[in-house]
C-alpha cells in the first residue's frame, strides 16, 4: 500500500486534532526568566504530564495546609490581648499570601542581623505602623503582578474544548466504526491533559513574570524596621535582609558574633557556594524559578513555610503571656511597657521572642524533622500525576488498540511507550530531588558546624594569605558524592525522557494526520502479531460501527470524567474558603 499525501484530510485534521492543543500548549505556566528554560518548562509539561499534574498538585497541597495552619494564627490574632496590635492579623494574611505565590521561586530567610526577626516581630501598634506597613506593601505588589485570565487563554482553551467536542459528535453522527476517524480521535485524547492542567493553574495563580517576587521584595515601596544592633537602642529603618530570592543553603551565624554580641553576623556568601558535580549543579531543580519546577521546591519550601508558622506562633504565645522582648517573665499589660515602635529589643532579643533564637535559620529540614504531613502531599500529589496521566493516555490506547485491526499496533504501542516514558520520567525527577535534599544536608551540616569552612577552593587564595597556610575547605566522601551523581543523574535521565518524549508525541500526531500510518505495517498491527497480522478489507460501515461503539464511547467517557475530575480538584483547592 503506497503512501498517499492528501492535503485536505490533512488540514481539516491539523485544524481539528493537532493545531488547537499546540497553541493551548502556549498557555502552560512558564515565568522560568531563561529562553532555554523555557523549552525545557514546555518539553517537561508536553513528555510528563504526569509531572506537571504532579507539580501544580504539590502547589495546591501547599496552599491548603498555609491556609489551614495561617487561618489558626490569624483566629489567635483577635484574642483581646493583641488589640494593642491591630495590624498583626493583616501581616499573617500578607505572609501568607507570600508564602502561597513564592512557591515558584527559591526563596529564603535569613537572620542576617537579626531581620527575619524582626520582619516578625515589629508589628507596631496603634500609633506606630511597625513593618505591618510593609507587609501591606508587599501584598499590594504582588497581587498586582498576579497572572489573570486573559482574552487569548479564554479563546484557546475554548477553541479546544469545542473543536474536541464538534469532532467527537460529528464522528459518532456521520462516521462511527470509521477507523480513520477512532485513531484521529486517540491521537488527539493524548493531548486533553493540557485542559485541567492549564485550567489549574489558572485556578490556582502563579506570578506573571519570574521576577516579580524579587522586585517585591527588595521594591515594597516600603523600607522596613530592624532590630538595633549596638551601640544603637532604637530600631532602624532600611531595605530588608531577613527575605531573599536566592538558593543553597542559608548562611549561619558566626559562632563568636552569636555568643558575645547582641548582633547577627554571617559569613561571606561565597563561601556558601556548592562545587558542581561533573559540571552540573548539585541543587538542581530547586534552584529554578518557574511554576513547573515547584515539585523540586517542596522540601525548601516547607521548611520556610514551618518556619514562618513557627516564629509567628511563638510572637502571638508571648504576646498572649503577657512577656517582653528583654525578658522571658510575665509583664504588665503590654500597652504600658511598648516602647515608639512596639515591641522593641535588640536583634538576640527579637529572635528569642520568635523562638528562633542565636540558632539560625535552616532552609533544608532533616529527614527526621520533617513532617508526615510532606509526605502526605507527595502520595496524594502522586496519586494525582498517575490519574491524570494515564487517564487520558489510557483512554488513547484503548481507542487505538480497540479500532479495528484490534491489537498493539503502531498507535496503541506508540501511545503506551509514550505514557511509559512519561511515567518514568517523572519518578527519575522525583528521585532526583530526594537524592538533592539529602546532598544539600551534608553541605548544611557541615556549615552548621563550622561557618567558616568553604566548600570550594579560591584560587586566589595564596596571593593574599600566607602561603603555607592552608584553606579550611570541605571535600565530599565517597558516600556525599554518590548523593550528588545520583541526583544529577537521576535529574538528567528524567529530562532527556522528558524530551525525546515530547518529539515522539508531536512527531506521533503529525503522522496521524499526514496518513503516516497508513501502511500495511502499521493497518495490519504487524508490531503486534507479525506474520498474523491482518487488515480489514470487506466489512461494512454498519459492522465497524457495532464493533466502535462499546470502546470508543467507554475510551472518551474515561478521558473526560479524568480531566473534568481533575480539574474539579484543582479548583476545589485553589478556592479560598
Amino acid at each position: 500500500m503506497p503512501y498517499h499525501f492528501d492535503f485536505q484530510t490533512f488540514s481539516s485534521s491539523m485544524t481539528s486534532y493537532f493545531l488547537p492543543y499546540l497553541a493551548l500548549a502556549a498557555q502552560l505556566p512558564y515565568e522560568t526568566g531563561d529562553p532555554w528554560q523555557n523549552i525545557m518548562a514546555f518539553c517537561l509539561a508536553v513528555g510528563s504530564p504526569a509531572l506537571i499534574a504532579y507539580s501544580l498538585t504539590i502547589t495546591i497541597l501547599n496552599r491548603m495546609w498555609t491556609r489551614r495552619q495561617f487561618d489558626i494564627l490569624r483566629d489567635k490574632a483577635e484574642s483581646e490581648t493583641l488589640a494593642s496590635f491591630p495590624g498583626f492579623r493583616a501581616t499573617i494574611g500578607s505572609a501568607q499570601y507570600l508564602l502561597q505565590e513564592a512557591q515558584q521561586v527559591p526563596l529564603r530567610a535569613s537572620q542576617e542581623r537579626g531581620w527575619f526577626s524582626s520582619l516578625i516581630v515589629f508589628q507596631g501598634n496603634a500609633n506606630v505602623k511597625g513593618n505591618a506597613l510593609w507587609w501591606a506593601k508587599l501584598e499590594k505588589r504582588l497581587k498586582s503582578t498576579r497572572r489573570g485570565v486573559t482574552a487569548s487563554l479564554v479563546a484557546q482553551v475554548a477553541l479546544a474544548v469545542i473543536a474536541y467536542l464538534f469532532t467527537v459528535i460529528a464522528s459518532f453522527m456521520a462516521q462511527l466504526g470509521d477507523p480513520a476517524t477512532a485513531l484521529q480521535i486517540s491521537s488527539s485524547t493524548l493531548w486533553l491533559w493540557l485542559i485541567p492542567i492549564v485550567l489549574g493553574y489558572i485556578s490556582c495563580g502563579t506570578q506573571a513574570t519570574d521576577h516579580s517576587i524579587e522586585d517585591a521584595l527588595s521594591k515594597a515601596h516600603e523600607r522596613a524596621y530592624c532590630a538595633p544592633e549596638p551601640p544603637h537602642t532604637e530600631p532602624t529603618k532600611g531595605d530588608q535582609q531577613g527575605l531573599m530570592v536566592r538558593s543553597g543553603i542559608s548562611p549561619q551565624l558566626l559562632p563568636n558574633a552569636a555568643q558575645t554580641q547582641s548582633c547577627f553576623n554571617t559569613p561571606n556568601a561565597l563561601r556558601l557556594e556548592i562545587p558542581p558535580w561533573m559540571g552540573a549543579s548539585i541543587g538542581g531543580d530547586e534552584e529554578l524559578k518557574g511554576p513547573i519546577f515547584n515539585y523540586a521546591r517542596l522540601f525548601t519550601w516547607s521548611q520556610l513555610a514551618h518556619t514562618f508558622e513557627s516564629a509567628f506562633a511563638e510572637t502571638l504565645q508571648n504576646i498572649t503571656d503577657r512577656r517582653l522582648c528583654t525578658d522571658n517573665e510575665p509583664s504588665a499589660p503590654l500597652a504600658q511597657n511598648l516602647g515608639p515602635h512596639g515591641l522593641t529589643a535588640d536583634s538576640r532579643g527579637t529572635a528569642r521572642y520568635c523562638g528562633i533564637g542565636t540558632q539560625g535559620i535552616r532552609a533544608y529540614a532533616k529527614w527526621s524533622s520533617m513532617s508526615a504531613e510532606v509526605y502526605r502531599r507527595i502520595i496524594g500529589a502522586s496519586c494525582a500525576a498517575i490519574f491524570l496521566q494515564w487517564g487520558t493516555t489510557g483512554a488513547s490506547v484503548i481507542i487505538a488498540y480497540t479500532t479495528p485491526t484490534v491489537g498493539l499496533g503502531c498507535r496503541s504501542g506508540g501511545y503506551l511507550l509514550y505514557g511509559g516514558f512519561a511515567t518514568l520520567a517523572w519518578l527519575c525527577l522525583v528521585m532526583a530531588t530526594f537524592f538533592s535534599h539529602a546532598a544539600m544536608l551534608r553541605y548544611q551540616s557541615e556549615h552548621i558546624l563550622d561557618p567558616f569552612k568553604q566548600f570550594q577552593r579560591d584560587p586566589s587564595y595564596h596571593l593574599t594569605n600566607n602561603p603555607g597556610q592552608q584553606q579550611n575547605v570541605y571535600e565530599r566522601d565517597l558516600g556525599h558524592s554518590a548523593l550528588c551523581g545520583a541526583a544529577v543523574l537521576f535529574r538528567y535521565l528524567g529530562k532527556t525522557l522528558c524530551v525525546l518524549n515530547t518529539f515522539l508525541l508531536i512527531i506521533s500526531s503529525l503522522m496521524e494526520v499526514t496518513g503516516g500510518y497508513n501502511n500495511c505495517w502499521c493497518q495490519g498491527i504487524a508490531f503486534g502479531m507479525g506474520r498474523r497480522g491482518w487488515v480489514v478489507l470487506f466489512e461494512s460501515s454498519a459492522d465497524l460501527a457495532a464493533a466502535a461503539w462499546l470502546p470508543w464511547v467507554g475510551g472518551l467517557v474515561m478521558t473526560i470524567v479524568v480531566c473534568v475530575a481533575s480539574y474539579g480538584f484543582f479548583w476545589l483547592g485553589s478556592s479560598k474558603s
